[in-house]
């Protein structure tokens, strides 16, 4: 539907009598624009019909990743492996019967550290990229974000 011949649709929308190698190459100047605005329409699509086909799910993000930034590798050197999410520490009140402490320092337990809504407590997923491939950080992490799941939290590693 998007595939077209435009050397072939001008010259056969031409009469006959017409179709001299000076003719047709004012065409195909005329016509340059709208070939290369059609050159990036289906690129476009064709990024965007990839795109589509990955989702957050582990197998399907290894796979995009070593596509993108692993294209002529035997095997693949990007993974993915679960992270190490810490829980949060929450206070209660008494009545509320459940018993998160607060110890002085000099009591022999272990610290207990508190952190903000905004600190991360851990990550959900890590990505380990091998040191031989080169990539951009920023543009990996915008790949990742966008097809993840949303609240979960990760790290790039190399290794």
């Amino acid at each position: 539907m998007f595939n077209f011949d435009f050397q072939k649709l001008i010259n056969n929308l031409l009469p006959w009598f017409l179709r001299g190698p000076r003719m047709r190459a004012w065409l195909e100047v005329l016509t340059s624009p709208v070939v290369w605005l059609h050159q990036k329409f289906t690129e476009q699509r064709d990024d965007t019909i990839f795109s589509l086909h990955h989702n957050g799910q582990v197998i399907s993000l290894e796979d995009m990743l070593n596509r993108i930034f692993n294209p002529d590798g035997l095997h693949p050197r990007i993974y993915i492996t679960d992270g190490e999410r810490r829980d949060r520490v929450y206070l209660y009140n008494l009545q509320e019967g459940k018993s998160t402490r607060m110890h002085n320092l000099g009591e022999s337990f272990p610290p207990v550290y508190m952190l903000t809504q905004t600190e991360p407590s851990g990550f959900d997923f890590i990505v380990w990229v091998h040191s031989s491939i080169t990539f951009d950080y920023a543009y990996m992490t915008g790949l990742v974000t966008k097809h993840k799941a949303a609240g979960f939290q990760f790290q790039i590693k190399t290794f």
